[in-house]
């Protein structure tokens, strides 16, 4: 089946979606129009159809009148990402597992996802490490063979990796991550689904109160500040780990 090709409105809605995932706009965050046209060389309007794009992924507020940003991380919507997640992924480990558990070149790889979390949290880059947490949990559900499953968590995935990425921004991890991740390979090789299914949940569901109790003291909406952000102007990094130029966006895409 041939492949369509990638379309300029999908490639800037990738573009900022990455801009987002690395934290280089903060949740609440105005959006700036005018510059991330002059950025990617493009039109507003192809801007305001990538903006609708993140819209339907749940990475983007459009405010008719006030313009978009980036959506807000509410203790809502954290708990709601959190305990669908844990329930969904421990169930797809437990299908793993019953269905016989993981096979040697799929622990190989999950060991190898673990050594990238091996990292001092203080000066690893948040972006690779929440990307190298999120491979470590795609690992562990893609042998579920359950498609259905997997494609919801599919479409969870961004709102999963925002949350993740933010959860690292805001240094809510009371462990380092391949401290309880090695949690979890251990579980999984017992080749027991309930301790392995129970361990999922418990990691998910730990870390998302983690990150609840940090909101109720530092609230996502103390990013709203820079909902003020000028058009013309160059956007904040506000909770940035780095500043770089997002996403290679000063490059003309291709």
């Amino acid at each position: 089946m041939l492949e369509r090709p990638e379309t300029l409105t999908s490639a800037v809605a990738r573009h900022i979606r990455d801009t987002i995932m690395r934290g280089q706009f903060a949740p609440g965050q105005a959006l700036p129009e005018v510059w991330l046209a002059e950025r990617l060389q493009t039109s507003r309007g192809t801007i305001r159809e990538a903006f609708r794009t993140l819209a339907d992924q749940g990475l983007v507020e459009i405010i008719p009148h006030r313009g978009s940003f980036v959506a807000t991380l509410t203790p809502r919507r954290a708990r709601e990402i959190f305990t669908l997640r844990a329930e969904l992924e421990s169930y797809a480990v437990r299908l793993v597992m019953e269905r016989g558990g993981y096979p040697a070149a799929t622990r190989a790889a999950l060991r190898d996802a673990l050594d990238r979390l091996r990292v001092d949290p203080v000066d690893a880059d948040q972006y690779e490490l929440a990307d190298a947490d999120m491979q470590f949990h795609d690992l562990l559900t893609r042998e579920s063979d359950h498609q259905v499953l997997l494609e919801v968590l599919g479409s969870l995935r961004l709102q999963m990796r925002q949350f993740i990425v933010y959860t690292k921004l805001m240094g809510s991890d009371v462990e380092p991550e391949h401290v309880t991740h090695h949690r979890l390979l251990e579980a999984v090789e017992s080749d027991d689904p309930v301790r392995a299914a129970a361990a999922v949940h418990n990691h998910i569901i730990e870390a998302g109160k983690q990150l609840l109790s940090k909101l109720d003291v530092e609230p996502a909406s103390a990013a709203n500040g820079a909902m003020h952000t000028n058009d013309q102007d160059e956007p904040a990094t506000k909770r940035s780990p780095r500043r770089r130029d997002p996403g290679g966006m000063s490059a003309q895409l291709s």
